[in-house]
């Protein structure tokens, strides 16, 4: 009787370790996805007007960006979902979109900062993620 309960103890303390790890794996692998985001909207803050990769007056946008093929700091809601890998994802054959099961958006708000609105405005950027445990 001992035995079973010392082997069934070491069992659980095993897998909680095994289900632990997993989760701080994906946990890991969400917030590298996060920075490369973070990174590539970096790009967008250019300052050579017309440069059509990047340039709001010459519409660069993020490929990524399945909602809206605007400028990628304009405002609203984008959906870079795309850039979710199979580890993340509730199901792997199925891409992740807005509003699914798993999810990456990022939200821009423009405020007027002495600068104006629209592409002069100063951008704050938000990230909302959703994956599977």
């Amino acid at each position: 009787m001992i035995a079973a309960i010392t082997t069934i103890a070491v069992f659980s303390v095993v897998l909680s370790g095994f289900v632990s790890q997993k989760k701080a794996d994906k946990k890991e692998l969400a917030a590298m996805v996060l920075k490369e985001a973070q990174q590539t909207l970096q790009t967008f803050v250019s300052a050579v007007p017309g440069d059509a990769n990047y340039s709001p007056n010459a519409g660069g946008w993020w490929q990524a960006d399945s909602l809206s093929p605007a400028w990628a700091l304009s405002a609203g809601t984008h959906d870079i979902s795309s850039l979710m890998l199979a580890d993340l994802r509730t199901d792997p054959a199925v891409p992740c979109v807005a509003g699914g099961s798993c999810y990456f958006v990022y939200i821009v708000t423009d405020a007027d900062c002495g600068f104006g609105i629209g592409s002069n405005a100063c951008k704050t950027v938000s990230f909302d993620m959703k994956y599977a445990d």
